[in-house]
């Protein structure tokens, strides 16, 4: 079903619009022709109505583009920015730099949100003062959906919430489940060029600001789809994951290092999710001895973090052992081991 907007608004609707501060949602869009109109029906038929979309056609070589276009001519709320490929991150700077809101908020074009997403995120922070909104997500598998156990809001600093997202309590690394001041979304650049571009930034945003409400009730709907580059990842690409919690750890250390071993969980967590790939791939990557020297090197806080499993302190002493065991445990699982 499609949702169009009756452009003679009655005067109730105006009225409310213009109470309410204006909202930027953009939304990156390369090559999601089948799953477009899904994600763009939820935003438009938000409860919360004085928004604008950005829809940046990312030079997508299926529909794509053409689906934005009739998006727009349907609803006066929905701009189109065609350009060329550039990747997410280049696709997300060009919506923010191009965004008019008050607030500023990112939606992944394979992912779609609830009705209230954008209504419960504003009033979030303006009822607490804040300057960054989290959301809860769901994540949404073929076969079912995952929703968050435990539900609460809660108002935290800087530091409580990136030492949340590090351990992998309640929130993730994503850009898009937040709402974002206008200034935050266009002062934080995403690298271009790069995959994991969420773990890039994670410390610019949230180090810039100086308080946090988080309500973990689940209002983005994460979509794991087969193929893309987070579920079927190469190993050139995946080494931008290690660079990017080396580089989160260096900014950790600068700024909150009462919370630096919880950022090096996430860095030997890049580490072992890199190298499992690689020894899933089967192909001889000179990467691989880097990152054993690596956690060889910190054995001794790996096994004793509290936060990593006995499973994967089990798999780092199979690892220094005999490599070779260590591969075909991996193989055997045909799936990475994880932490949690």
């Amino acid at each position: 079903m499609v949702v169009e907007v009756n452009e003679s608004e009655n005067a109730q609707a105006q009225q409310r619009r213009a109470a309410e501060p204006l909202v930027s949602v953009i939304v990156p869009v390369y090559k999601v022709e089948k799953s477009l109109n899904r994600c763009v029906e939820s935003i438009v038929g938000q409860t919360y109505f004085n928004m604008e979309v950005i829809l940046v056609d990312d030079g997508s070589p299926d529909n794509s583009g053409e689906l934005c276009d009739e998006w727009a001519s349907r609803d006066s709320r929905i701009r189109v920015i065609h350009k060329a490929n550039g990747g997410l991150s280049d696709a997300r700077n060009v919506g923010a730099a191009a965004a008019k809101g008050v607030y500023v908020c990112f939606v992944d074009s394979d992912d779609y949100v609830a009705r209230d997403f954008c209504e419960a995120l504003v009033r979030l922070m303006r009822e607490n003062d804040a300057e960054l909104a989290i959301c809860g997500v769901a994540d949404v598998y073929a076969d079912h959906t995952d929703v968050p156990s435990e539900q609460d809001v809660r108002v935290l600093t800087p530091e409580e919430t990136l030492s949340d997202i590090f351990l992998n309590k309640t929130l993730m690394v994503g850009v898009p489940p937040r709402m974002y001041p206008a200034w935050l979304a266009k002062e934080v650049q995403e690298p271009v060029g790069k995959t994991h571009e969420d773990s890039f930034v994670v410390v610019d945003f949230i180090s810039r600001v100086n308080k946090v409400v988080v309500d973990t009730k689940p209002r983005y709907y994460y979509c794991h789809n087969e193929g893309t580059i987070t579920s079927t990842p190469k190993t050139r690409a995946r080494l931008d994951l290690i660079e990017a919690w080396e580089r989160n750890r260096q900014l950790v250390e600068e700024k909150y290092p009462a919370i630096l071993p919880d950022v090096m969980f996430r860095c030997y967590w890049a580490h072992f999710d890199v190298l499992d790939g690689i020894m899933l791939s089967g192909i001889d990557d000179p990467a691989k001895d880097d990152i054993v020297a690596y956690l060889r090197e910190h054995r001794d806080d790996i096994l004793a973090h509290p936060a990593v499993s006995w499973r994967r302190k089990f798999g780092l002493r199979l690892l220094l052992a005999n490599e070779g065991m260590y591969r075909a445990l991996v193989r055997a699982q045909n799936r990475h081991i994880h932490y949690n």
